[in-house]
């Protein structure tokens, strides 16, 4: 484990599936200011973006706000997820590969595969990739982070050994995280405001008092047997969510998220592979 200090004098960019996301590692927004790229307006169900209170919260910590923000509702990336629609991640994947290199970032941050909901666990396949080809194309050594945005912030719950940078935050902003909290998903609706109730309650709130970059270390057969042990939540979510008439189909695992990696780990091998030959 190594301190955040360590990092301090990169270049870091932060991705993120929803707008919300970034006050998982609030403390290091703050601190770093890094660029901002979200996946999605964060949307849902009522079709209400989030994007607004997200712009303010970066605002105020001195971060900016990337050319991918909320580029897509949460209805549009289903949609494409289900239609198989590699063309689209693909196309996200070489536009923030793009950034990473105009931007000169040295450190990138995106949500982790957890299981819980699609966009995250594509959102770090998609960024993995970014960073190969931006990597390749430029001899670099960008350096990748992923973090927890379900259960314990301290840990991926995997049962996996991951190094990580600790991120040390000062009570006066370890506070402001805590009430950014609360204040957001007040905002949001019910559901953030019981996971929000949900985590403080199993974990405590003094667990949120430091946050953990992680090194991924997922591969291609890694990702074959992620599941192996039992569904991912938002497969059983979406067969109840179909028995009750709100959803028409279940995204799943290896119907859908599956192949769109593997597509996304093929295409950034063989840009990668193109541009090392550049070089040679």
């Amino acid at each position: 484990m190594t301190s955040a200090s360590n990092e301090s004098h990169r270049r870091s960019l932060l991705v993120i599936g929803h707008p919300g996301h970034e006050l998982r590692v609030l403390g290091w927004v703050t601190q770093e200011k890094p660029l901002v790229c979200v996946l999605t307006d964060g949307s849902g169900g009522d079709e209400i973006p989030r994007t607004k209170q997200t712009r303010a919260i970066l605002t105020a910590a001195g971060a900016t706000t990337g050319p991918i923000f909320g580029m897509l509702t949460d209805r549009q990336i289903y949609e494409h997820m289900l239609a198989h629609d590699g063309h689209l991640f693909e196309d996200i994947c070489e536009r923030l590969a793009q950034v990473i290199i105009d931007q000169r970032i040295e450190v990138v941050v995106s949500d982790a595969v957890e299981g819980y909901n699609p966009t995250h666990d594509l959102c770090e396949v998609i960024v993995r990739s970014a960073v190969q080809i931006a990597n390749a194309r430029q001899s670099g050594s960008i350096r990748h982070y992923i973090i927890p945005l379900m259960g314990d912030p301290r840990s991926l719950g995997d049962g996996t050994e991951y190094s990580s940078v600790e991120v040390m935050l000062t009570p006066a902003q370890f506070q402001h995280k805590i009430d950014a909290v609360y204040d957001y998903a007040a905002h949001a609706g019910a559901t953030l405001q019981q996971e929000a109730e949900d985590t403080f309650r199993n974990f405590g709130k003094e667990a949120f008092s430091r946050e953990y970059l992680f090194s991924p270390t997922l591969s291609g057969i890694n990702w074959e047997r992620r599941f192996d042990a039992g569904k991912p939540y938002y497969e059983t979510y979406g067969e109840k969510q179909v028995a009750a008439g709100r959803y028409q189909f279940v995204i799943r695992f290896r119907e859908h998220i599956l192949p769109l990696a593997k597509q996304l780990d093929e295409h950034a091998a063989n840009i990668s592979a193109r541009a090392i030959g550049s070089h040679a």
